[in-house]
């Protein structure tokens, strides 16, 4: 039979008893259709998978596809104009090719093709060259008669597809806070809320420190307020950066900073040994005085980040 040219990486050819098992075409006076100047003869639509198709078949071969010297089979998605728009079809196609003689089938099947509105037609430009068909000992072309089959199953989509979606912000915020009584703010004390990147946001500090670290240092979080409106499917990254003033000197020698990203699931981010408690109530140091402490913290949000689902 000769090498069969696809427009797939690779065919895989067989043999087998069982005919196709979703249209068969039957040709008689085969010779008449080169001989009448008929380029391409197309089947009636047939339908599987969901889908309408029609099998085409060029007796002289599809030139563009250089298949001259041969019967080209190619497939072809029908009724388009009836799918949605952006549709596409994912199918495995065997064509067929029944031997009079032996009473089986040659199927030549392709890999998976992708049919859209660029390209709805697939197939072999070399399915069998006129040699070996009009050979009366294959078996194909018997009395002038011929019959030609094909199978298509379709790739049902049960994939999930996200889109992401990312705006850049340069929004920020700069506060100088002074908290005062700093000794009997008990374990937790709250800042105000505030806006930045169109959420809020606040400050959670511990005086004493929490969980490990209670007792032993200060401990600063960035709190995402708006966390409680988000579905999982959102996120912000936001850069905080954290200063403690030396109150003798005028300075903040005390400078954290990080990156995150926050979400439903991540709603705060900070320093749980912002400070050690030595080092804060260590005179020389000016960050404790009379009581209070004085904090500047920049919130910068970068990235606004979205996932939607794509249908």
């Amino acid at each position: 039979m000769g090498s069969i040219a696809s427009e797939d990486e690779e065919v895989t050819v067989e043999v087998r008893a069982a005919s196709p098992a979703h249209y068969l075409l039957k040709i008689e006076s085969f010779s008449l259709l080169s001989e009448s100047g008929v380029e391409k003869f197309e089947s009636n639509e047939f339908e599987t998978g969901g889908y309408k198709w029609k099998m085409i078949i060029y007796p002289d071969g599809k030139g563009s596809d250089n298949g001259s010297e041969h019967v080209s089979v190619y497939l072809a998605l029908s009724g388009t104009s009836s799918l949605p728009a952006g549709w596409e079809v994912n199918a495995i196609y065997t064509f067929f090719l029944f031997n009079q003689l032996c009473d089986n089938y040659l199927s030549v099947r392709g890999n998976m093709r992708r049919f859209h509105s660029i390209k709805s037609l697939w197939g072999f430009p070399k399915f069998v060259c006129h040699k070996t068909f009009k050979e009366a000992s294959s078996g194909y072309l018997v009395d002038d008669k011929c019959v030609f089959g094909a199978e298509i199953f379709v790739i049902q989509r049960q994939a999930i597809g996200e889109c992401l979606s990312m705006v850049k912000s340069n929004d920020s915020f700069t506060r100088e806070w002074k908290i005062c009584s700093f000794s009997k703010l008990g374990e937790v004390w709250y800042s105000e809320q505030f806006t930045v990147g169109d959420y809020k946001w606040q400050l959670i500090l511990y005086p004493k420190g929490n969980a490990k670290n209670k007792g032993s240092s200060i401990s600063i979080y960035l709190q995402f307020v708006d966390a409680e409106d988000f579905d999982h499917r959102q996120k912000v990254k936001a850069k905080c950066s954290i200063c403690l003033k030396d109150q003798i000197d005028g300075e903040y020698n005390k400078l954290s900073s990080y990156w995150n990203w926050f979400s439903t699931t991540v709603k705060s981010w900070g320093y749980p040994k912002f400070l050690p408690l030595t080092e804060l109530h260590d005179r020389n140091k000016g960050y404790l005085l009379n009581d209070c402490i004085v904090m500047e913290v920049v919130v910068e949000v970068v990235f606004k980040h979205t996932i939607k689902s794509l249908s």
